[in-house]
């Protein structure tokens, strides 16, 4: 896979383009899902490591621990075979779970708050715009709430 992409906020071309390799591995799509690595997900991940600091760390050494054992596998993590890609994947996940756990939960989070994902799963966009009703609307019996009203406050006032 060759994509070149321009430098984000926090990401540069070359790790934007792991990102999208590594992302089209986790997501590659169906006859109904774009792949990851077609959607905005990458400069969504950019977005949210430049928004939270904490995470880039982290998500950084991933993708170090990606391309050292994609190079023990043969090469550049993009150009490996899927099955070579898939297995530094694993490796990585075992041998630096939390960085790759981080990984992970923004490569989900990017793919599936992109918009043309979520219109394709037939999520309204914006998820709960103001107004938008919700589906438990009305079925709260405020009576369950009587005995928490007859507790005494855990409070006292100043």
């Amino acid at each position: 896979m060759t994509t070149t992409h321009t430098t984000g906020s926090t990401l540069g071309t070359d790790d934007l383009d792991l990102l999208a390799a590594v992302l089209e591995t986790i997501l590659p799509g169906d006859d109904e899902m774009p792949p990851a690595s077609k959607t905005g997900a990458a400069h969504a991940i950019d977005g949210y490591l430049t928004e939270r600091p904490a995470l880039r760390a982290p998500f950084l050494d991933a993708l170090v621990a990606i391309r050292i054992t994609a190079h023990a596998h043969g090469g550049e993590f993009g150009a490996l075979p899927e099955a070579s890609r898939v297995a530094t994947l694993e490796a990585v996940e075992a041998a630096h779970p939390h960085a790759f756990d981080t990984l992970l939960v923004q490569a989900y989070t990017g793919y599936y708050t992109d918009p043309d994902v979520q219109a394709r799963l037939g999520v309204p966009s914006p998820l709960m715009p103001l107004g938008h009703p919700r589906a438990t609307s009305g079925t709260l019996d405020s009576a369950r709430l009587n005995r928490v009203r007859a507790t005494a406050k855990p409070w006292r006032k100043a």
